[in-house]
């Protein structure tokens, strides 16, 4: 075999090759496959080691776990959200990646970390706030999570970037916070 047929037929794999990754990554199905399943507990488990002291209580992770998310994660506005089946999963493992996203991505990343870290039943909330502008309900999700009979919203997107809000909406009942969520839907968190 000549030189130039070698080269073709290394630059046909390496193309197809791309191709195949390309598509992997432009598909975004990583939240239906068995890898992906694993890869979002390896990453989970890993930040909750990473963050978590030692010896700490629950509510002590949860609290620290809220801090992390706050502290280390940007934000990135995305449009046309979609409540398909799995979007938690993606949008997770997207915002650990990344390190940036909207609030369905601060949601779903601070809810896996809550439910790995205290074994707390954790959902998250799709509706509407009027926490950044008291005057515009806009759409927002939340996280909850259950601590004995209650609720409790834990919110790391508008506490972080919400007017005068540090320590606002973490840990607070949900029953005192209906002047400023309304609820269209909610997705429970498991791992």
């Amino acid at each position: 075999m000549n030189r130039l047929m070698k080269k073709k037929q290394i630059m046909t794999l390496i193309t197809v090759g791309l191709l195949v990754l390309t598509f992997v990554h432009i598909s975004g199905d990583c939240g239906n496959t068995a890898t992906a399943k694993a890869s979002l507990k390896t990453t989970v488990s890993s930040i909750v080691r990473k963050q978590v002291k030692s010896g700490s209580s629950k509510q002590s992770a949860l609290k620290q776990l809220f801090q992390y998310t706050e502290k280390t994660y940007g934000y990135q506005r995305v449009m046309g959200f979609k409540n398909t089946s799995g979007w938690q999963k993606k949008y997770a493992q997207e915002f650990y990646k990344e390190k940036k996203g909207s609030c369905y991505h601060f949601a779903a990343g601070y809810a896996y970390l809550a439910r790995k870290a205290t074994g707390y039943p954790v959902r998250i909330c799709m509706g509407q706030t009027n926490g950044f502008n008291k005057s515009r309900w806009q759409n927002h999700a939340w996280v909850e999570v259950k601590i004995g009979s209650k609720w409790y919203v834990c919110d790391p997107n508008l506490d972080k970037f919400g007017a005068n809000s540090s320590g606002k909406y973490y840990l607070k009942p949900s029953s005192t916070m209906k002047n400023t969520y309304k609820v269209s839907g909610r997705v429970n968190v498991t791992l």
